[in-house]
């Protein structure tokens, strides 16, 4: 097969040396096997009589070294919605007090899947397919599952990339674009006036926004350009494989943190900061009986850590077979949760500069119009009259009332905390309110650059991440028989031209209906078989695998975990069902002549695709399941005269598993995993 590794089998004896002069002897010396490391992992001694395991390297590579395994968790597992998710949930649940769920969870949930997917990975040295496959023949339809699942993520993922590319384009300019409203014949357009600049800029320049879903006009050309450019880096940064990819993390990990950090020193010298992190800080314990809060920090954690996604085995099994996985888990586990924390930081002391930017613009309003009707000028009117009117407007002892004679001014008195309190989410966050508060800052474009920059490289590097694991998944099929440039280049080509229907008018609503259904209960469902297929396959079996590895048996506290894992995996699943039924999802849909978005259910059609999305991505596990209880019924029959069955976890017998015989699954030209006491010697054909 063109471009891959071809495994010649030696005998164990005829070890291939590591160094020239060993070449000339195959006698090694007691003292030379035991330095080679290979070796003292495998405790081979010379009097040994028992057959020896050695463990394979994945045929499609390996990572030059830990530091780019453990980057790239970090820049897979650290994205946008850390910046623009779970600030927000904290303010929306309680501040402080949010952190309490959340942190139940990251040890409850999060990192126990992280553990179970990165050692599953690192020890089988192959793809979703082979790992779940050698759990459990009946389970390998998760890994075509995983495989499904990323890609549908990486389809509207790669198109929040585009547009932050959209913006950090627009950003390289004297000044912003969406600093002001335009003007169509000396007046400002109709729709510009009713909302705002940035608002008007996002809906209309960028997005070119229709009333609805089931509009969806034209294509949008810039887009479509942008796009083109994100697909065209994606394939850059994964035709190689890890050789490319492993370069790119030192960079999409590493940025954010500087850039983050940049603004947070920008932040803290800013008006109102202390404000927003007051805001954002301070407990509300009354939160923590409300379900939704606990639900929200369970699914939260969930994304966070690209549970299900398949990425995490496929990174693993580039992994060093006796890495110490556990330690790299702990380390981008908190890495993940710090990021969050810090994240938030920096957000709310720019969003509560924002917030008393606004407040003052207000209390001036405010005082414009008493100054008004008083005929007096406006620095006779302070902030203390604004405040005393605003929390006494009918008291008739209180003298300003007095000589308004009860005429009512229509005052706005604005609250900073009801400010904060309208922070937004998601797309609204970074292209709509950040942009506005940037605008506020010296220098906005120079802001606005390294903002979008930022952006940009959680997104690259998340992106690098779902598409690896399609690519390696497809790698490993033996039916497919074409070299990795040539696979990634038909997925991302592939992945462009579905990708239009996001750069239409109505691309926008898509991209949420994707990551409602493909994006988000697909992905409980198939972490629901990921915990099952562990059962089956034995909790105590699996910790021996990771002690196979060099590794401690893993404490009570994974084995708890685990076993509880299928229960939080369906639990969620059942809140969401629950939730979706009481609540129907709703979309923003944006409204011209109001200059505002507002919110409408779906049509037939949205929830028909999206029950579409859910199926084709979920229907792999019991249609795998099925064929192999056919194929073993079938095989039991033809082998009634003395055959051996199956085993009760549901593996062949046979030397040959009879689901490889009747799918194309998984590409074991790396042999037979651990199995052989053989050496693989890789040579290029």
């Amino acid at each position: 097969m063109m471009g891959r590794k071809k495994e010649k089998e030696l005998p164990l004896q005829s070890l291939p040396p590591k160094h020239k002069s060993r070449a000339e002897d195959n006698d090694y010396k007691e003292s030379e096997a035991n330095d080679d490391p290979a070796v003292q992992q495998l405790n081979i001694s010379d009097e040994s009589t028992e057959e020896v395991v050695i463990p394979h390297t994945n045929p499609l590579g390996q990572w030059g070294n830990q530091i780019q395994f453990v980057l790239s968790l970090v820049a897979a597992s650290v994205g946008l919605g850390n910046i623009w998710r779970f600030p927000y949930l904290c303010q929306q649940h309680g501040g402080g007090v949010f952190l309490i769920p959340y942190t139940l969870m990251l040890f409850l949930e999060g990192i126990p899947m992280f553990y179970l997917e990165v050692a599953a990975g690192q020890r089988r040295q192959k793809g979703p397919i082979g790992v779940w496959k050698e759990k459990s023949p009946y389970m390998a339809g998760i890994g075509i599952g995983n495989c499904v699942v990323s890609f549908i993520i990486g389809l509207y993922y790669n198109v929040i990339i585009t547009w932050c590319l959209f913006y950090f384009g627009n950003s390289f300019q004297a000044e912003l674009p969406w600093a002001k409203c335009p003007v169509d014949n000396g007046t400002v357009v109709k729709e510009c006036e009713l909302s705002d600049s940035t608002t008007y800029f996002w809906h209309r320049e960028a997005l070119n926004a229709s009333p609805s879903i089931e509009e969806p006009g034209v294509m949008n050309w810039k887009m479509t350009l942008c796009l083109f450019s994100t697909w065209v880096v994606c394939y850059l940064c994964l035709c190689r494989g890890i050789k490319s990819a492993g370069k790119v993390v030192y960079v999409v990990s590493i940025v954010p943190y500087v850039i983050l950090t940049i603004f947070l020193v920008r932040g803290l010298m800013l008006p109102g900061a202390s404000s927003g992190l007051a805001h954002i800080l301070t407990p509300k314990w009354e939160k923590l009986g409300d379900p939704q809060v606990w639900l929200d920090a369970a699914t939260q954690i969930f994304f966070s850590f690209g549970v299900a996604f398949g990425y995490l085995v496929a990174f693993a099994s580039y992994s060093r077979h006796n890495n110490d996985c556990r330690r790299d888990v702990l380390l981008v586990s908190f890495t993940n949760y710090a990021t969050s924390i810090f994240a938030s930081v920096v957000i709310f002391c720019v969003l509560g500069f924002k917030a008393h930017t606004n407040f003052n613009d207000c209390l001036m309003r405010d005082r414009l119009v008493i100054a008004d009707y008083w005929g007096s000028n406006i620095s006779s009117v302070n902030d203390s009259v604004v405040f005393e009117m605003c929390n006494n407007p009918t008291d008739t002892n209180n003298t300003i009332v007095s000589v308004i004679n009860g005429s009512s001014l229509n005052l706005e008195c604005c609250q900073l905390t009801k400010l904060l309190d309208t922070s937004a989410q998601g797309t609204g966050l970074a292209f709509i309110v950040f942009t506005q508060a940037m605008l506020e800052f010296p220098a906005p474009p120079f802001w606005s650059v390294i903002f979008f920059l930022m952006l940009l490289t959680l997104g690259v590097g998340s992106q690098i991440a779902i598409i690896e694991g399609v690519i390696t998944t497809l790698c490993h099929i033996k039916a497919i028989r074409l070299r990795r440039e040539i696979i990634t280049g038909i997925v991302c080509g592939l992945s462009f031209l579905i990708c239009l229907i996001f750069v239409t008018q109505a691309g926008e609503y898509w991209v949420k209906v994707f990551d409602a259904y493909g994006g988000s209960l697909s992905l409980m469902i198939i972490a629901f078989f990921e915990a099952i297929a562990l059962w089956i396959y034995g909790i105590d079996k699996f910790s021996k695998d990771i002690e196979a590895m060099g590794q401690k048996k893993p404490n009570l506290y994974w084995i708890i975990t685990w076993r509880l894992a299928p229960f939080l995996m369906f639990a969620m699943f059942a809140a969401s069902i629950v939730g979706q039924i009481i609540n129907p999802d709703k979309y923003s849909a944006w409204r011209a002549d109001k200059g505002e978005s507002v919110k409408v259910e779906y049509p037939v059609l949205a929830r028909l695709v999206g029950s579409f999305l859910v199926i084709i991505v979920t229907i792999w596990v019991p249609v795998v399941a099925l064929i192999h209880a056919i194929s073993k019924r079938r095989r039991n029959l033809q082998n009634e005269d003395g055959a051996v069955p199956d085993d009760d976890s549901g593996h062949s017998s046979n030397e040959v598993d009879d689901l490889s015989n009747e799918l194309p699954l998984d590409n074991d030209d790396n042999g037979q995993g651990e199995t052989s006491s053989t050496i693989p010697v890789l040579e290029t054909k």
